[in-house]
């Protein structure tokens, strides 16, 4: 009975590890092989560009306001750095400069972004810094798609608010 509680227990302690270590990673099953457990790690290849909408929250030093803007992303090999410009939809000039990490959301297919947007010389919100916060999935498309996402003003007299954006 001692023995047969012992082997219970080793088993249990072994499944329990293995379900851990399993739950870190995405499982997929690769289709043409008869049911082969494939363990692959999320990747977080976001570089393109998106198309987006931002609506600055009620309280804005300069009334809210809602535009449209496209954010070019670039980052090197699908690495955790990425870093673009945010251009005005209306007149196609750079508004801020962007830089940030991506990094896998774990037991998702969805990605955590976060970095900060200076304005530049010359734009009205040329002193403005933002903190950017996003969540980035791949869409049933293919195409990511940026949700839960919020700026906040940390530097000048600038507006927070959330935003959304779609990869063309």
């Amino acid at each position: 009975m001692k023995v047969y509680f012992q082997i219970t227990l080793v088993a249990f302690l072994v499944l329990t590890f293995l379900s851990f270590a399993l739950a870190e990673e995405k499982l997929t099953i690769k289709p043409g092989e008869n049911e082969k457990l494939i363990v692959k790690p999320i990747k977080c290849c976001i570089a393109g560009k998106y198309e987006g909408i931002s609506k600055d929250s009620p309280n804005c030093p300069y009334g809210p306001k809602t535009e449209k803007f496209v954010m070019a992303i670039k980052q090197t090999d699908c690495g955790s750095a990425v870093y673009g410009d945010v251009i005005d939809s209306a007149t196609g000039a750079v508004k801020a400069k962007f830089e940030g990490n991506v990094t896998p959301i774990l037991r998702s297919s969805c990605c955590s972004l976060v970095g900060k947007a200076k304005g530049v010389p010359g734009r009205p919100d040329e002193n403005c810094v933002h903190e950017v916060k996003a969540k980035i999935c791949r869409s049933t498309t293919g195409k990511w798609e940026v949700i839960d996402c919020t700026y906040t003003a940390i530097a000048g007299k600038c507006c927070s608010g959330t935003f959304s954006m779609k990869q063309r």
